[in-house]
């Protein structure tokens, strides 16, 4: 049987060990305080700078790069530039490349005379660069012919006359007879822009170029243009829908 001495053992060593757990709970908030505060402060940047930098050095990775082509300092037995100093290879490459450079406004164009199944659609670009040439809209007489002839398609015969223009080489009727279309968008244009100006807006130009629509109620002739120049700023600002 035991003796109350020896049942009070283990209590005391319990209670010894509940103090001691009790004091390293207690004590080890200020050390962690302390450390927070003076040491970490200090110990971190060396580990930063002297540990991580020995991981990083014994880590090895493989990149994917293109090295210059002026380094050839390491590389220069492995590889060889004769193929680019060469200017007979040179000229062969660029025998075979081509550009291809396209305005916007000569697809808008394109596209736009295409719809209407015009005979002048191949010439699309001609509108634009004789535009250009004089600082004159570029939809301006292409839209003048969609009101003069539905663009070329309701003219004198061979005429190429789809702007019902009076000036130079007339036939027996009055109406001017060109080569081509291209030589007719080339002297209309010309000789719209220095005549009437690059400025003038269809109802501007109306009144001279078709008196009598500059009469008619509605002005019908300048709505029509007009019209077919505001089409033209759609199928410009849409090219990849049309």
């Amino acid at each position: 049987m035991l003796t109350t001495v020896q049942k009070l053992q283990p209590q005391s060593k319990d209670t010894k060990r509940k103090k001691f757990r009790k004091w390293f709970f207690i004590s080890i908030f200020p050390l962690l305080i302390f450390y927070t505060i003076f040491i970490s402060p200090l110990l971190e940047p060396y580990i930063e700078a002297n540990i991580f930098s020995l991981i990083r050095d014994v880590k090895v990775e493989k990149f994917n790069y293109l090295t210059p082509v002026y380094a050839t300092s390491s590389e220069g037995g492995k590889y060889s530039l004769s193929a680019i100093q060469d200017r007979n290879e040179l000229e062969k490459i660029r025998s075979k490349t081509k550009y291809y450079v396209e305005d916007p406004r000569v697809l808008a164009m394109s596209k736009f005379l295409s719809d209407y199944n015009s005979p002048m659609q191949p010439y699309a670009e001609v509108f634009v660069v004789e535009a250009d040439r004089y600082g004159l809209d570029w939809r301006l007489i292409a839209g003048i012919s969609g009101v003069e002839s539905a663009f070329g398609n309701i003219c004198p015969e061979g005429s190429h006359n789809g702007w019902g223009w009076r000036g130079i080489n007339r036939n027996e009727d009055g109406w001017s007879i060109f080569a081509s279309w291209e030589d007719a968008i080339v002297h209309i244009t010309e000789r719209m822009a220095l005549g009437y100006g690059t400025d003038l807006t269809p109802f501007d130009i109306e009144s001279t170029y078709c008196p009598p629509c500059g009469e008619a109620f509605g002005h019908p002739w300048a709505n029509g243009v007009t019209r077919y120049m505001n089409e033209l700023n759609y199928y410009l600002n849409n090219l990849e829908k049309i």
